[in-house]
C-alpha cells in the first residue's frame, strides 16, 4: 500500500474512485453523481488541487486508488489559520484495515507543514459512526451538528462538524 499526494497524472483514478463514492455513499458527499458526471475532463483538470495548501492524499494498492482525503487551507486573512478535510472515502473492500487512518494521517501531516494552519475542520454525516470514530481516534472533536445538512434521495441527513487543533 502506497500513501502519497495525488498528482494530475492520477486524475483518471481519482475520477473513478470519486464516482464510486458518489454512487455507493451518496449521503457522504455534498455533490451528487449527476452533477459530477456533467463535468468535462478540462474542468476536472482545472479544478484538481495541486498546491502546497490544497491537495489530495491517496492510498494505492498496486496501481488502483482505493482511498482518498482532500485538504485545503482557507484563503481569507481572518480564516487562513483553518484548513478543511474534504471528500474522504475508502473503497468498501479496504475499510476496517487501517487505510482510512493512514490516508487521513498523511493529510494531517502535510497540513501541519503549512505555517499558518492552527486547526483542521471536517464535516461527517451524523449517522456514520465508523467515520466519526476514525476522526476521533486521530484527535478530532465534535463542536456542533447541522440539522438537515443534506437532502439525498428524499431523505435528510444531519452533519456533525469536527475540529482538530494542530498548534
Amino acid at each position: 500500500m502506497e500513501i502519497r499526494k495525488l498528482t494530475v497524472e492520477d486524475l483518471p483514478e481519482f475520477i473513478r474512485l470519486r464516482k464510486e463514492g458518489l454512487i455507493l455513499s451518496p449521503e457522504a458527499f455534498g455533490e451528487s453523481i449527476s452533477e459530477y458526471e456533467l463535468k468535462t475532463m478540462e474542468q476536472h483538470t482545472n479544478n484538481f488541487p495541486k498546491t502546497f495548501d490544497n491537495f489530495i492524499v491517496g492510498a494505492f494498492d498496486e496501481e488502483e486508488l482505493v482511498g482518498v482525503a482532500g485538504f485545503y487551507q482557507k484563503r481569507s486573512e481572518k480564516m487562513k489559520h483553518k484548513g478543511t478535510i474534504w471528500g474522504m472515502y475508502v473503497n468498501p473492500n479496504y475499510r476496517g484495515k487501517g487505510v482510512g487512518k493512514k490516508v487521513l494521517g498523511q493529510a494531517i501531516q502535510h497540513a501541519t507543514q503549512i505555517e499558518d494552519i492552527l486547526q483542521i475542520e471536517l464535516a461527517v454525516i451524523s449517522s456514520n459512526i465508523s467515520a466519526k470514530k476514525l476522526y476521533e481516534s486521530v484527535g478530532f472533536e465534535s463542536f456542533g451538528t447541522e440539522k438537515r445538512a443534506l437532502f439525498v434521495n428524499g431523505e435528510f441527513y444531519d452533519e456533525d462538524h469536527m475540529v482538530k487543533m494542530i498548534k
